[in-house]
Protein backbone atom coordinates (compact mmCIF):
# COMPACT_ATOMS: atom_id res chain seq x y z
CA UNK A 1 0.00 0.00 0.00
CA UNK A 2 2.85 2.38 0.88
CA UNK A 3 4.61 1.67 -2.43
CA UNK A 4 1.36 2.22 -4.32
CA UNK A 5 0.84 5.55 -2.52
CA UNK A 6 4.34 6.66 -3.46
CA UNK A 7 3.75 5.75 -7.13
CA UNK A 8 0.48 7.67 -7.21
CA UNK A 9 2.17 10.69 -5.64
CA UNK A 10 4.84 10.59 -8.32
CA UNK A 11 2.15 10.31 -10.99
CA UNK A 12 0.48 13.45 -9.68
CA UNK A 13 3.81 15.25 -9.82
CA UNK A 14 4.25 14.07 -13.43
CA UNK A 15 0.96 15.57 -14.51
CA UNK A 16 2.00 18.96 -13.15
CA UNK A 17 5.52 19.13 -14.58
CA UNK A 18 5.33 18.68 -18.33
CA UNK A 19 8.80 20.04 -19.00
CA UNK A 20 10.40 17.51 -16.66
CA UNK A 21 8.80 14.35 -18.05
CA UNK A 22 7.76 15.18 -21.63
CA UNK A 23 9.45 13.91 -24.76
CA UNK A 24 9.63 17.61 -25.63
CA UNK A 25 8.31 17.44 -29.18
CA UNK A 26 5.46 19.80 -28.33
CA UNK A 27 5.32 22.88 -26.14
CA UNK A 28 1.97 24.23 -27.35
CA UNK A 29 3.52 27.32 -28.95
CA UNK A 30 4.46 25.81 -32.33
CA UNK A 31 3.24 26.86 -35.75
CA UNK A 32 1.70 23.75 -37.32
CA UNK A 33 0.45 23.18 -40.86
CA UNK A 34 -0.96 20.06 -42.51
CA UNK A 35 0.75 18.61 -45.59
CA UNK A 36 -1.52 15.64 -46.28
CA UNK A 37 -3.44 12.79 -44.61
CA UNK A 38 -3.55 9.14 -45.64
CA UNK A 39 -6.06 6.61 -44.31
CA UNK A 40 -4.73 3.09 -43.72
CA UNK A 41 -6.57 0.01 -42.50
CA UNK A 42 -6.02 0.83 -38.82
CA UNK A 43 -4.87 4.46 -38.66
CA UNK A 44 -5.08 7.99 -39.96
CA UNK A 45 -1.54 9.05 -40.88
CA UNK A 46 -0.79 12.71 -41.54
CA UNK A 47 2.35 14.61 -42.42
CA UNK A 48 2.66 18.04 -40.82
CA UNK A 49 5.14 20.90 -40.61
CA UNK A 50 5.87 21.96 -37.04
CA UNK A 51 7.87 25.18 -36.83
CA UNK A 52 9.50 24.41 -40.18
CA UNK A 53 10.26 20.73 -39.51
CA UNK A 54 8.33 17.77 -40.88
CA UNK A 55 6.69 15.25 -38.53
CA UNK A 56 4.16 12.46 -38.74
CA UNK A 57 0.85 12.36 -36.87
CA UNK A 58 -0.76 8.96 -36.22
CA UNK A 59 -4.20 8.27 -34.80
CA UNK A 60 -5.82 4.88 -34.35
CA UNK A 61 -9.27 4.54 -35.95
CA UNK A 62 -10.66 2.09 -33.39
CA UNK A 63 -11.99 3.74 -30.23
CA UNK A 64 -10.92 0.70 -28.19
CA UNK A 65 -7.27 0.98 -29.29
CA UNK A 66 -6.51 4.52 -28.17
CA UNK A 67 -4.17 3.30 -25.42
CA UNK A 68 -1.78 2.47 -28.26
CA UNK A 69 -0.75 6.15 -28.22
CA UNK A 70 0.37 5.79 -24.60
CA UNK A 71 2.37 2.63 -25.24
CA UNK A 72 4.00 4.00 -28.40
CA UNK A 73 5.21 7.13 -26.61
CA UNK A 74 6.40 5.16 -23.58
CA UNK A 75 8.37 2.69 -25.72
CA UNK A 76 10.01 5.50 -27.69
CA UNK A 77 10.95 7.25 -24.43
CA UNK A 78 12.79 4.11 -23.28
CA UNK A 79 14.41 3.66 -26.69
CA UNK A 80 15.98 7.13 -26.46
CA UNK A 81 18.73 5.65 -24.26
CA UNK A 82 19.89 3.53 -27.20
CA UNK A 83 19.50 5.95 -30.10
CA UNK A 84 17.85 3.27 -32.24
CA UNK A 85 14.32 4.68 -32.54
CA UNK A 86 12.44 7.81 -33.47
CA UNK A 87 10.91 10.13 -30.87
CA UNK A 88 7.20 10.03 -30.11
CA UNK A 89 5.03 12.39 -28.08
CA UNK A 90 1.33 12.21 -27.24
CA UNK A 91 -0.87 14.93 -28.72
CA UNK A 92 -3.38 15.61 -25.91
CA UNK A 93 -6.89 14.29 -26.37
CA UNK A 94 -8.48 17.71 -26.01
CA UNK A 95 -6.08 19.60 -28.30
CA UNK A 96 -7.07 20.49 -31.86
CA UNK A 97 -4.09 19.72 -34.06
CA UNK A 98 -3.67 19.62 -37.86
CA UNK A 99 -3.77 16.00 -39.03
CA UNK A 100 -5.64 14.86 -35.92
CA UNK A 101 -8.81 13.57 -37.59
CA UNK A 102 -10.77 12.76 -34.42
CA UNK A 103 -10.29 15.93 -32.42
CA UNK A 104 -11.52 14.52 -29.10
CA UNK A 105 -9.22 11.48 -29.23
CA UNK A 106 -5.47 11.39 -28.57
CA UNK A 107 -2.88 11.01 -31.32
CA UNK A 108 0.90 10.70 -31.50
CA UNK A 109 3.50 12.98 -33.06
CA UNK A 110 6.55 11.21 -34.50
CA UNK A 111 9.90 12.40 -35.75
CA UNK A 112 10.60 10.97 -39.20
CA UNK A 113 12.90 7.95 -39.30
CA UNK A 114 15.89 8.28 -41.64
CA UNK A 115 16.08 5.96 -44.64
CA UNK A 116 13.22 3.67 -45.63
CA UNK A 117 11.59 0.62 -44.13
CA UNK A 118 13.50 -2.61 -44.67
CA UNK A 119 10.43 -3.93 -46.48
CA UNK A 120 10.77 -1.21 -49.11
CA UNK A 121 14.45 -1.95 -49.77
CA UNK A 122 14.07 -5.11 -51.82
CA UNK A 123 17.65 -5.02 -53.11
CA UNK A 124 19.14 -4.81 -49.62
CA UNK A 125 20.27 -7.93 -47.78
CA UNK A 126 18.41 -6.58 -44.74
CA UNK A 127 15.14 -7.19 -46.60
CA UNK A 128 15.58 -10.82 -45.49
CA UNK A 129 15.71 -9.90 -41.78
CA UNK A 130 13.17 -11.71 -39.60
CA UNK A 131 13.25 -10.31 -36.06
CA UNK A 132 9.60 -10.83 -35.07
CA UNK A 133 9.39 -12.66 -31.73
CA UNK A 134 6.10 -14.42 -32.31
CA UNK A 135 3.88 -14.61 -29.24
CA UNK A 136 0.67 -16.19 -30.53
CA UNK A 137 -0.54 -18.32 -33.43
CA UNK A 138 2.67 -20.31 -33.89
CA UNK A 139 2.77 -24.06 -34.42
CA UNK A 140 5.58 -24.94 -32.02
CA UNK A 141 7.36 -23.54 -28.96
CA UNK A 142 10.60 -23.32 -30.96
CA UNK A 143 8.99 -20.73 -33.28
CA UNK A 144 7.91 -18.51 -30.39
CA UNK A 145 9.83 -15.57 -28.95
CA UNK A 146 13.63 -15.43 -29.30
CA UNK A 147 14.65 -18.08 -31.82
CA UNK A 148 18.00 -19.41 -32.94
CA UNK A 149 17.36 -17.74 -36.31
CA UNK A 150 16.92 -14.34 -34.64
CA UNK A 151 20.22 -14.82 -32.80
CA UNK A 152 21.90 -15.46 -36.15
CA UNK A 153 20.21 -12.41 -37.72
CA UNK A 154 21.61 -10.29 -34.87
CA UNK A 155 25.11 -10.93 -36.22
CA UNK A 156 24.30 -9.01 -39.41
CA UNK A 157 24.70 -5.53 -37.91
CA UNK A 158 25.97 -4.02 -34.65
CA UNK A 159 22.61 -2.35 -33.91
CA UNK A 160 20.41 -5.41 -34.31
CA UNK A 161 21.26 -6.92 -30.90
CA UNK A 162 20.32 -3.56 -29.35
CA UNK A 163 16.97 -3.53 -31.14
CA UNK A 164 16.24 -7.12 -30.12
CA UNK A 165 17.15 -6.25 -26.51
CA UNK A 166 14.82 -3.25 -26.64
CA UNK A 167 11.98 -5.42 -27.95
CA UNK A 168 12.61 -7.93 -25.16
CA UNK A 169 12.58 -5.22 -22.50
CA UNK A 170 9.37 -3.53 -23.67
CA UNK A 171 7.60 -6.74 -24.73
CA UNK A 172 7.41 -5.91 -28.44
CA UNK A 173 6.71 -9.11 -30.38
CA UNK A 174 5.86 -7.30 -33.62
CA UNK A 175 9.22 -6.24 -35.04
CA UNK A 176 8.75 -6.84 -38.76
CA UNK A 177 10.26 -5.37 -41.92
CA UNK A 178 7.61 -2.68 -42.09
CA UNK A 179 8.48 -1.10 -38.72
CA UNK A 180 12.25 -1.22 -39.00
CA UNK A 181 13.97 1.46 -41.08
CA UNK A 182 17.47 1.36 -42.52
CA UNK A 183 19.50 4.27 -43.88
CA UNK A 184 22.29 3.02 -46.18
CA UNK A 185 23.90 6.48 -46.20
CA UNK A 186 24.68 6.28 -42.48
CA UNK A 187 24.49 2.48 -42.13
CA UNK A 188 22.01 2.82 -39.25
CA UNK A 189 18.67 1.31 -38.25
CA UNK A 190 15.69 3.04 -36.66
CA UNK A 191 12.83 1.23 -34.90
CA UNK A 192 9.31 2.66 -35.32
CA UNK A 193 5.68 1.83 -34.42
CA UNK A 194 6.03 0.28 -30.97
CA UNK A 195 2.46 0.40 -29.71
CA UNK A 196 1.99 -3.36 -29.16
CA UNK A 197 4.10 -3.30 -26.01
CA UNK A 198 4.05 -3.76 -22.21
CA UNK A 199 1.51 -6.57 -22.49
CA UNK A 200 3.75 -9.65 -22.45
CA UNK A 201 6.92 -10.86 -20.72
CA UNK A 202 9.25 -11.55 -23.63
CA UNK A 203 12.29 -11.60 -21.32
CA UNK A 204 10.92 -14.59 -19.41
CA UNK A 205 10.16 -16.38 -22.68
CA UNK A 206 13.67 -15.62 -23.96
CA UNK A 207 15.12 -17.01 -20.72
CA UNK A 208 13.20 -20.27 -21.22
CA UNK A 209 14.14 -20.47 -24.89
CA UNK A 210 17.86 -19.88 -24.30
CA UNK A 211 17.90 -22.38 -21.43
CA UNK A 212 16.35 -24.96 -23.74
CA UNK A 213 18.85 -24.17 -26.51
CA UNK A 214 21.78 -24.65 -24.15
CA UNK A 215 20.44 -27.90 -22.72
CA UNK A 216 19.23 -29.59 -25.93
CA UNK A 217 20.88 -27.90 -28.94
CA UNK A 218 23.82 -29.90 -30.26
CA UNK A 219 25.01 -26.95 -32.36
CA UNK A 220 26.98 -24.48 -30.19
CA UNK A 221 26.74 -20.74 -30.66
CA UNK A 222 29.31 -19.35 -33.10
CA UNK A 223 31.81 -16.67 -32.12
CA UNK A 224 29.73 -14.08 -34.00
CA UNK A 225 26.55 -15.20 -32.23
CA UNK A 226 28.24 -14.94 -28.84
CA UNK A 227 29.37 -11.42 -29.73
CA UNK A 228 25.77 -10.55 -30.67
CA UNK A 229 24.42 -12.10 -27.45
CA UNK A 230 27.02 -10.12 -25.48
CA UNK A 231 25.85 -6.88 -27.09
CA UNK A 232 22.24 -7.84 -26.40
CA UNK A 233 23.11 -8.60 -22.76
CA UNK A 234 24.98 -5.31 -22.33
CA UNK A 235 22.01 -3.42 -23.77
CA UNK A 236 19.64 -5.17 -21.37
CA UNK A 237 21.95 -4.26 -18.49
CA UNK A 238 21.83 -0.60 -19.55
CA UNK A 239 18.04 -0.66 -19.81
CA UNK A 240 17.45 -2.41 -16.51
CA UNK A 241 19.81 0.00 -14.78
CA UNK A 242 18.32 3.13 -16.32
CA UNK A 243 14.63 2.20 -16.40
CA UNK A 244 13.36 0.62 -13.20
CA UNK A 245 9.63 0.04 -12.68
CA UNK A 246 9.51 3.09 -10.38
CA UNK A 247 10.79 5.13 -13.36
CA UNK A 248 8.60 3.59 -16.06
CA UNK A 249 5.25 3.40 -14.25
CA UNK A 250 4.99 7.15 -13.50
CA UNK A 251 5.85 7.81 -17.15
CA UNK A 252 3.09 5.39 -18.20
CA UNK A 253 0.56 7.41 -16.22
CA UNK A 254 1.98 10.70 -17.42
CA UNK A 255 1.28 9.75 -21.03
CA UNK A 256 -2.06 8.20 -20.05
CA UNK A 257 -3.13 11.47 -18.40
CA UNK A 258 -2.01 13.43 -21.44
CA UNK A 259 -4.01 11.11 -23.71
CA UNK A 260 -7.14 11.60 -21.60
CA UNK A 261 -7.09 8.36 -19.62
CA UNK A 262 -7.46 9.71 -16.09
CA UNK A 263 -10.28 9.97 -13.58
CA UNK A 264 -12.87 12.56 -14.49
CA UNK A 265 -12.33 12.31 -18.26
CA UNK A 266 -14.95 10.65 -20.44
CA UNK A 267 -12.35 8.35 -22.05
CA UNK A 268 -11.49 6.80 -18.69
CA UNK A 269 -13.51 3.76 -17.57
CA UNK A 270 -13.04 0.51 -15.67
CA UNK A 271 -11.65 -1.26 -18.74
CA UNK A 272 -8.96 1.39 -19.11
CA UNK A 273 -8.19 1.24 -15.37
CA UNK A 274 -7.70 -2.54 -15.56
CA UNK A 275 -5.56 -2.24 -18.70
CA UNK A 276 -3.24 0.28 -17.08
CA UNK A 277 -2.91 -1.90 -13.98
CA UNK A 278 -2.07 -4.84 -16.25
CA UNK A 279 0.65 -2.78 -17.96
CA UNK A 280 2.01 -1.91 -14.50
CA UNK A 281 2.24 -5.58 -13.54
CA UNK A 282 3.87 -6.48 -16.84
CA UNK A 283 6.47 -3.72 -16.46
CA UNK A 284 7.38 -5.09 -13.03
CA UNK A 285 7.40 -8.70 -14.24
CA UNK A 286 9.47 -7.98 -17.37
CA UNK A 287 12.03 -6.02 -15.38
CA UNK A 288 12.53 -8.95 -13.00
CA UNK A 289 12.71 -11.41 -15.92
CA UNK A 290 15.31 -9.23 -17.63
CA UNK A 291 17.53 -9.77 -14.59
CA UNK A 292 17.14 -13.57 -14.90
CA UNK A 293 17.86 -13.40 -18.62
CA UNK A 294 21.02 -11.34 -18.04
CA UNK A 295 22.27 -13.87 -15.48
CA UNK A 296 21.75 -16.74 -17.94
CA UNK A 297 23.48 -14.79 -20.72
CA UNK A 298 26.42 -14.19 -18.37
CA UNK A 299 26.80 -17.96 -17.95
CA UNK A 300 26.46 -18.70 -21.66
CA UNK A 301 29.01 -16.04 -22.62
CA UNK A 302 31.46 -17.07 -19.89
CA UNK A 303 31.20 -20.74 -20.89
CA UNK A 304 31.89 -19.92 -24.54
CA UNK A 305 34.84 -17.67 -23.55
CA UNK A 306 36.44 -20.52 -21.56
CA UNK A 307 36.13 -22.82 -24.58
CA UNK A 308 37.86 -20.28 -26.78
CA UNK A 309 40.72 -19.98 -24.26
Amino acid sequence: MVARTIILAIVCLCTMTHSLFSNNLLTGRETVSLINTVETKNCFVSYVMVSGKQYLVKQKKDSKKQLAAVRDALAAWIAEALGVAHKVDVIPWKRNFPGKVRSSWPATLHTLAPGKTVREQRDSKYNALRLRQFWARVATFSEKGLTRAIITYMTWHRQLPEIVALDLFIGNSDRHCGNLCYDPNTDTFCAIDMDDTFNKDLCLLAYKKLKLMVETDNVPFTRQEIMALTRMRDTLKLLIRRYRPHDIIPKLYFFAHKAGFSRGNKMYNDRIRRKLLFFERMIISSNASAGKLIALLDKIIACRSRRIE
